[in-house]
């Protein structure tokens, strides 16, 4: 079952979307929260903006029947343009040379929206619905530059989520900054599941393993700091949200059960 909202951010000056992925039958749960960036792309093949979702409600009903843990799916829309999205989901001025097409970038939207994700969106969810009040039971997710700014809203929010999905990381964009901001503000609270696909290129300005040497050095930071960290890559990994899609529910077992450190290649 999906429930729709509009929610007003004060910071950004703006209304953004809200899908919520929750059962029918939800009397007397507790449930633990996942936050699900470029939200448009969560639930629904219809709304994704290339026709095709990670279909998360299936992972997230698979999760309760089979591990008997309930997690509510929040998918928070982007603003639908690639500048707005840029400009929404950058914490930091692009330094790739090749980014010279995004020159009116402006952080400061991503910073209101950040701000606003802690004081505006969280409070609303946590008000309307029976969900763990804790960093510790809040999860996010987001994909390539969206997953920077899960990464940043975790480690910048000390109290806001505990647990990270990063898939196809594009931190390469603004690599130097990006490394210097978590070892400023190293939290081995914590936890990082990083995926990466072998075969990635979004753009043909970037090499076929950009992502994957990102998401290598993302590893060894996270790891020298003592996180508790995981790095996924499929070698035949394309960046979609089809791929990811099929990389949730690793993302969700990482979160419940897995303890160890564990790199696939």
């Amino acid at each position: 079952m999906n429930e729709s909202y509009k929610l007003y951010l004060p910071k950004s000056k703006r209304e953004i979307k809200l899908d919520i992925s929750l059962p029918k039958n939800r009397e007397g749960i507790t449930f633990d929260t996942l936050y699900f960036l470029d939200g448009q792309n969560a639930f629904s093949d219809s709304k994704a903006a290339f026709g095709r979702s990670i279909r998360a409600t299936k992972a997230l009903n698979s999760t309760a029947k089979f591990l008997h843990k309930r997690i509510l799916g929040v998918a928070i829309h982007n603003s639908g343009t690639d500048l707005g999205r840029v400009n929404e989901y950058t914490p930091f001025y692009l330094t790739n040379e090749e980014s010279l097409k995004y020159q009116t970038q402006n952080i400061e939207t991503c910073h209101n929206f950040c701000d606003d994700f802690i004081s505006t969106i969280i409070p609303f969810i946590e008000t309307k619905y029976k969900t763990y009040k804790d960093s510790e039971h809040r999860f996010i997710y987001g994909s390539s530059l969206a997953a920077t700014t899960a990464i940043y809203l975790a480690f910048k929010y000390k109290n806001s989520f505990n647990y990270i999905g990063a898939f196809s990381t594009a931190s390469f964009l603004f690599e130097e900054e990006f490394i210097s901001f978590i070892k400023d503000n190293k939290d081995i609270n914590k936890k990082i599941f990083l995926y990466v696909g072998e075969k990635e290129e979004s753009d043909a300005m970037y090499q076929r393993d950009t992502y994957l040497n990102s998401s290598k050095l993302l590893f060894d930071t996270f790891k020298s700091l003592g996180n508790r960290i995981r790095l996924s890559v499929d070698v035949n990994g394309l960046h979609n949200e089809e791929t990811w899609g099929n990389h949730i529910k690793e993302f969700i077992n990482f979160i419940y059960f897995d303890d160890d450190i564990i790199v696939r290649f």
